[in-house]
């Protein structure tokens, strides 16, 4: 995936401030997400880019950290967003990791996905989600659903990729 097209599959309304953001790329890899959120984030907003095994280069607003993100409790300051661009297929207890998680959103926030519309697992997606299914794990936790932002095709495999923005309390 180019980095013009990560911008334009995560692509957010307009923020609903000018205030510095402060955010966390959960899988973070080589961090083109976390560039691609970062470059639609008001000035000074910075992204954590978490990953245990590849992170970026620290750069400016972007700063890395090589951990695993389902090891809680996170030693991160309040957020006000979470991007996970292809991780959550990686987390086997869905639900239980994202009850923990929003716990990290403030009021207001957003939690934003990146995955392939199936539900069929294969060995790079052992624990697929399709939007369908990411709506109605948020619905089973109380919370608001994910509204599908954009799709686009995969590279690799049959299944659309999809981004999905949800408000968290």
């Amino acid at each position: 995936m180019t980095a013009r097209e990560a911008a334009l599959l995560i692509h957010l309304p307009q923020p609903a401030t000018r205030q510095p953001q402060t955010w966390a790329d959960l899988g973070s890899g080589s961090g083109l997400f976390s560039e691609a959120l970062l470059r639609q984030l008001p000035p000074q907003s910075q992204v954590y880019a978490i990953d245990r095994s590849t992170i970026p280069q620290p750069a400016p607003g972007i700063i890395p950290l090589q951990r695993d993100f389902l090891d809680f409790p996170w030693s991160l300051p309040p957020l006000h967003g979470i991007l996970m661009a292809n991780a959550l297929h990686f987390v086997e207890q869905q639900e239980t990791f994202l009850q923990q998680a929003v716990r990290y959103i403030l009021p207001g926030g957003q939690f934003l996905f990146v995955e392939y519309d199936t539900d069929t697992p294969n060995p790079w997606v052992p624990y697929p989600l399709s939007l369908s299914t990411l709506q109605s794990r948020f619905r089973h936790l109380g919370l608001l659903p994910p509204q599908l932002l954009r799709t686009m095709p995969s590279k690799f495999g049959r299944a659309r990729l999809y981004a999905a923005v949800t408000a968290v309390g």
